[in-house]
């Protein structure tokens, strides 16, 4: 009886521990969960983007200049007067086809350049003969980097090895790559899709300083340059409320805040926040009205 009466309290005593286990864990989700709002992007033409950070300085708000992994191409003088003196070139995609493309991405921290095939039209297991033809990768790869042809011939059977090893499931066999070293020539690849382009697209994300122009010959795109323009984080912190203002260089504009889950959140509170931010920094405060924002109550 008494070994009963044990296991009785050991088991009650257990039951006890995992309770206030979770007990413990459910407060740390409740303390940590938080409100939020986001919302789209709005450009505001001729924004002084700089004057705008100098004045969201002045008035005492936090200014994080945001980077990026890529790098400035010097000496384009259209680019410098379009995208501003700060833009970087973050990535160019080659098409082979309407399916099939490569991508070179920069890391230029790093010194080096990620060359991606994606075939978007196979469904089975990626093997060399879905990758573009030799003498195209290797003209693509003179194109955009400082090698001569037996060097990028020696890149591209670095690729087509890369095919042939990968096992089927493993992550991004269906995206092979290789990491490529050369400097890049980004001026000689620029100038080459706008020669041979003869329409050419743009496409911006507000606030995100996200800009792509796509290069097009008749109907058939040739390629894309993926850029990065200069851009901020303005933060305004208050009684436990965060307040950010994303702004880019062509005065793209999106906006978040957040507080703890349990607080008193009320749009038209956020936007009335955001107003007197805009009006601070020299953004015309009516941009706050514009803006389509999406409320979350919880993380969980």
């Amino acid at each position: 009886m008494k070994l009963l009466r044990w296991a009785a309290v050991a088991l009650v005593g257990a039951v006890v521990v995992v309770a206030a286990a979770y007990a413990v864990f459910a407060g740390v989700l409740i303390g940590s969960d938080v409100a939020s709002y986001s919302s789209d992007g709005v450009t505001v033409s001729d924004l002084a983007y700089e004057d705008a950070l100098d004045r969201a300085d002045a008035a005492g708000y936090e200014v994080e200049r945001v980077g990026s992994s890529g790098f400035h191409p010097a000496g384009i003088a259209e680019l410098d007067a379009d995208l501003g003196p700060g833009y970087e070139a973050f990535r160019v995609t080659f098409d082979h086809s309407e399916a099939t493309r490569l991508w070179a991405t920069f890391y230029a921290d790093e010194g080096v350049t990620v060359v991606t095939v994606f075939a978007d039209g196979n469904r089975g297991e990626f093997t060399v003969d879905d990758l573009p033809p030799e003498d195209w990768l290797v003209d693509r790869l003179t194109t955009l980097f400082e090698m001569d042809e037996a060097t990028a011939a020696g890149d591209v059977e670095e690729l087509q090895a890369n095919v042939r090893d990968a096992e089927p499931d493993e992550l991004g066999a269906g995206a092979p790559e290789i990491r490529i070293e050369e400097p890049v020539a980004f001026r000689a690849t620029y100038d080459e899709l706008t020669a041979r382009a003869t329409t050419v697209t743009e496409r911006s994300v507000p606030g995100s300083g996200q800009h792509t122009r796509e290069y097009y010959a008749g109907g058939a795109r040739l390629g894309a340059i993926d850029f990065v323009l200069s851009r901020a984080t303005v933060t305004h912190e208050v009684d436990g409320y965060t307040y950010r203002v994303h702004l880019d260089y062509h005065g793209g504009i999106e906006v978040d805040a957040q507080t703890r889950a349990s607080r008193s959140f009320e749009e038209a509170d956020v936007r009335a926040t955001f107003r007197r931010m805009f009006e601070e920094m020299g953004i015309p405060p009516e941009t706050a009205d514009h803006l389509r924002l999406e409320y979350r109550g919880s993380v969980w």
